[in-house]
């Protein structure tokens, strides 16, 4: 989890890594949903949680980006020693676990929304 965090940070950010989740994944995802939902109900409900989890992601970069600014003062201030590195880096991670967390609620809540097959084609569209 932590080589991961250092990979994206040395590599320009979360998404520079090929990262699972990403906003425009998820404008695919929300866009073959709503095409592939014939019920309102459960379109509505799969569109809300899809916001959610822009929502969460998006937070999650700009924390992302400001940890990615600390740590690089950080490395460059001579003085800093690797408790403060390593503080930083702590603080990452539980802020990527956190987002982890609520992502997969997220995924599940919307993947009880859609029947098997609904979720099959829009997963398979999102990935082409």
């Amino acid at each position: 989890m932590l080589v991961a965090l250092l990979v994206a940070f040395f590599l320009g950010g979360p998404n520079a890594s090929g990262a699972i989740l990403t906003q425009d994944m998820l404008k695919s995802f929300e866009k073959f949903a709503q095409h592939e939902i014939t019920d309102p109900d459960r379109a509505e409900a799969v569109l809300l949680e899809v916001k959610a989890l822009q929502k969460e992601l998006k937070q999650f970069d700009k924390m992302f980006a400001k940890s990615g600014k600390v740590l690089s003062k950080l490395y460059e201030d001579h003085d800093s020693g690797p408790a403060s590195l390593q503080a930083q880096l702590d603080l990452m991670n539980e802020d990527w676990e956190t987002t982890q967390s609520l992502a997969l609620d997220h995924r599940f809540a919307i993947r009880d929304q859609m029947t098997k097959h609904e979720w099959n084609t829009v997963v398979a569209k999102t990935n082409e």
